[in-house]
């Protein structure tokens, strides 16, 4: 399936308007008051929600693969350093889905639980943003906050952008994890190359432009009401 473009709308000052003077079109400032007090409704039960995450056998239209031992080790590793970092404990579950289009594997992992930090995602925002592994590989990492969609609570992009150094110089590769955080859920979204276990930045750059889309589409997927 081809990575999904998004598309953006933006709405300025809609609810200020409302409030002084009134909607000049449209059915009348009874309508734009009641079809911004749904919105605020449905926003406000979507935040009151318990939230669960399972992995179906398709999520967002792409098909469920069984993961090998050793990608089911490196994502344990990864989904465990994140929940270090947010200080989450709860039930882990995986999906690894197939993007045949991007030649690329999409790693889906979650954590069901109670009582989740709705800031626990600004412990990553705060982190340095430029950090070594003593190897000579270089990490530099930015932060991007995008929709989280119907279901609510905080989320952030995580692009990070590893230099290492070579015979044939200085090599380049950028990743993007997306990550959503609810009071009993949370949830992240990333590539992997199938070739050699990355997405480089010659051939896919996945931005948070791209990623921020397919973590929504995938959401809704995999997280439901309980």
């Amino acid at each position: 399936m081809p990575l999904p473009r998004p598309l953006t709308a933006v709405c300025t000052g809609v609810l200020l308007a409302a409030a002084v003077t009134g909607c000049q079109s449209g059915g009348g400032p009874g309508r734009t008051a009641g079809t911004a007090g749904a919105a605020a409704t449905a926003a406000a039960a979507a935040e009151a929600a318990r939230w669960t995450i399972a992995m179906p056998p398709v999520a967002n239209g792409y098909q469920q693969q069984q993961p090998t031992a050793a990608q089911l080790s490196k994502i344990n590793d990864t989904m465990a350093k994140l929940t270090a970092q947010l200080h989450l404990d709860g039930q882990t579950v995986t999906g690894l889905y197939d993007d045949p289009a991007e030649d690329a594997w999409l790693i889906v992992t979650g954590v069901n639980g109670s009582g989740f930090d709705q800031n626990a995602l600004q412990t990553l925002i705060k982190s340095p943003a430029i950090s070594g592994d003593g190897a000579g590989d270089k990490f530099s990492t930015t932060y991007q906050s995008v929709d989280p969609g119907p279901h609510g609570g905080s989320d952030t992009c995580q692009q990070t952008l590893e230099t290492s150094p070579s015979i044939y110089g200085t090599l380049a590769v950028e990743s993007t994890t997306c990550m959503w955080l609810t009071p009993t859920t949370f949830g992240a979204v990333y590539f992997d190359n199938k070739r050699d276990g990355k997405i480089d930045s010659h051939s896919s750059a996945i931005t948070p432009a791209i990623a921020g889309p397919i973590m929504r589409g995938i959401r809704d997927s995999v997280e439901h009401k309980s």
